[in-house]
């Protein structure tokens, strides 16, 4: 949701940054959205494609500011939530990630921020915490999705470690 009507010619602007990012053009898509930020500051679809564009080409710092802006803002946003997590897992910050990603773990569907949560458990060590959120993303997560072959592969990975440590 936008906070104000654009004018047609910024929906314009964000047409052409959406198309040019659809198409991998992200150079062209950058100063496009920037633009279209420049006017609308709190524009939650321009502000969400360019924190994830840096997400996508590894500017960090940047990614995290756009989207901790961003859940400023529109806090309800659950994928600005999942990509701020993933932007902090990226920068070998865990513990943060576990806390951007905890509001999503009470949805009954949700997998990914299981799963991922599971991995960054996993990064701190505990493997216990890790398992029983890999266990819940297996149950939720479509086996025809590309990440289930590693979640099976983490999981079994969990389930020696935690055999072996009995």
């Amino acid at each position: 949701m936008t906070s104000q009507k654009m004018d047609d010619s910024t929906l314009k602007t964000l047409s052409n940054a959406t198309n040019a990012a659809k198409q991998g053009d992200l150079d062209e898509a950058i100063p496009l959205l920037k633009e279209v930020l420049s006017e609308y500051p709190d524009n939650e679809v321009a502000n969400g494609m360019l924190a994830s564009i840096y997400l996508q080409i590894g500017a960090l710092e940047d990614a995290e500011h756009r989207f901790t802006e961003l859940l400023r803002t529109h806090p309800e946003n659950p994928l600005a939530r999942f990509q701020l997590g993933m932007c902090y897992l990226s920068m070998n910050r865990p513990q943060e990630a576990l806390s951007t990603w905890q509001p999503l773990l009470a949805d009954q569907e949700e997998f990914m921020a299981h799963f991922h949560s599971g991995l960054a458990q996993l990064e701190l060590g505990n493997h216990k915490e890790s398992y029983e959120l890999v266990q819940v993303a297996a149950h939720r997560m479509p086996s025809n999705h590309p990440l289930y072959p590693k979640l099976l592969e983490v999981r079994s990975d969990l389930i020696a470690v935690l055999e072996q440590a009995e």
